[in-house]
């Protein structure tokens, strides 16, 4: 007995499955685009600005900032005057001394302009352009602007940084400086911030501006002649 031909698809359901892959197509590509406008600040979902050029006054002023450790009970922070001009590249040198950290980890900066990191610091997750491209000034140009500077993917030590004040450099005055801050940093590899929270009761409360200005002059440099 012959076989009998396998029935024919049904035009319409084939139709229907075309139109469902090429609106499934249209919304995930529409979702992608959406998102590649998007990046991420301290958490927060936001739209990505192209970056903006310098602005010629950069050159003689600076950005009064709060960096404060995200998350830490007590409060960590450091206030820091940092020339608006500086490269992210040497923001991340001055944190670093801020809060004693050595340079053994990866690092990131978190902006409205997109990610910013070292150009060798490869870790496959993440699409950052050279933070050597891009100034304080630039990602933060305005006051209450922030970024965030995350250190140690691992721990995860988020460090929020907050413009308070875009002020003229002071004349004869050698920028960054810290002047004002709280509490001793953590150690390299303790854990992260709910080890250290857990196990910081014996860390030292006071804070010396001046040890932390005096590490940093190797960073300083004076912008306005007296």
């Amino acid at each position: 007995m012959p076989e009998e031909p396998p029935p024919s698809p049904d035009p319409f359901a084939l139709t229907l499955s075309q139109l469902e892959e090429a609106i499934g197509g249209a919304f995930m590509q529409q979702m992608l685009d959406q998102l590649s406008r998007q990046t991420f600040v301290g958490g927060k979902r936001v739209a990505v600005r192209e970056l903006p050029g310098l602005p010629k006054q950069a050159a003689t002023t600076v950005h009064r900032v709060k960096v404060s450790l995200h998350g830490a009970r007590p409060p960590v922070w450091r206030r820091i005057e940092i020339p608006s001009a500086m490269r992210l590249d040497q923001v991340h040198a001055v944190i670093q001394v801020a809060f004693g950290w050595h340079g053994l980890h990866l690092h990131a900066f978190e902006t409205v302009c997109g990610e910013f990191g070292a150009p060798d610091d490869d870790d496959d997750w993440a699409e950052r352009k050279d933070e050597a491209t891009a100034a304080l000034a630039q990602v933060a140009p305005a006051e209450k602007a922030k970024v965030v500077y995350v250190y140690d993917f691992g721990d995860d030590w988020r460090h929020d940084i907050v413009v308070e004040k875009i002020a003229p450099a002071e004349p004869g005055v050698a920028y960054p400086r810290c002047t004002g801050g709280r509490r001793e940093a953590p150690p390299e590899d303790c854990g992260g911030i709910w080890a250290f929270n857990e196990f910081s009761a014996g860390l030292n409360e006071t804070f010396d501006t001046s040890e932390v200005t005096a590490r940093l002059a190797s960073l300083a440099k004076v912008l306005v002649a007296s």
